[in-house]
């Protein structure tokens, strides 16, 4: 009986932090008034019908300490959630992949390489949402990306991407 309550409290835990840790409450296809609600929401418009809304982490994912240093940008195009993006940089760490390996379904490394040292990207499907992990080494150090698209707005965010890189061209 003793092991039963156990199991049934580390199951109630681990639940609630997961429930904590909801990157996707803001669903996508809704719009951004939902985020624009919370007083450290920074909204950033652009001239392709885009707005951006940067909130750490700390206010959607409280009680997760390891990824407390990461930013989560929300991708709006035409008043529609697109894109989710976690960035993490300069942390001698894995705790963007770990994050994502227990949200979302882990991946295999290379055998014998140790998480830190593997540097690259993986991508993989949960129900429509496309997620893409990268690790990468820079010049000032080690940075993780984590992106959450979903099949049905692609076009839009290719679309809107395309926009993006054709003004950049356009300014060389």
């Amino acid at each position: 009986m003793k092991k039963i309550i156990q199991i049934i409290f580390i199951f109630f835990i681990s639940s609630n932090i997961s429930i904590a840790c909801d990157l996707t409450f803001v669903n996508f296809g809704d719009k951004s008034d939902k985020l624009l609600e919370y007083e450290v929401s920074l909204p950033f418009r652009d001239e392709f019908n885009g707005e951006k809304i940067v909130i750490p982490t700390t206010y959607v994912c409280p009680n997760n300490k390891k990824i407390e240093d990461t930013m989560i940008e929300y991708l709006f195009v035409d008043n529609q959630l697109v894109l989710i993006s976690l960035m993490r940089a300069y942390m001698n760490d894995t705790a963007l992949m770990d994050f994502a390996m227990s949200k979302y379904g882990s991946f295999n490394l290379p055998a014998g390489k140790d998480r830190k040292d593997w540097f690259g990207s993986h991508t993989w499907e949960v129900g429509n949402n496309l997620m893409l992990y990268i690790h990468a080494n820079t010049d000032m150090g080690p940075a993780e990306v984590l992106e959450i698209s979903n099949k049905l707005y692609l076009k839009k965010l290719y679309d809107y991407r395309g926009k993006v890189a054709e003004w950049q061209e356009s300014q060389l």
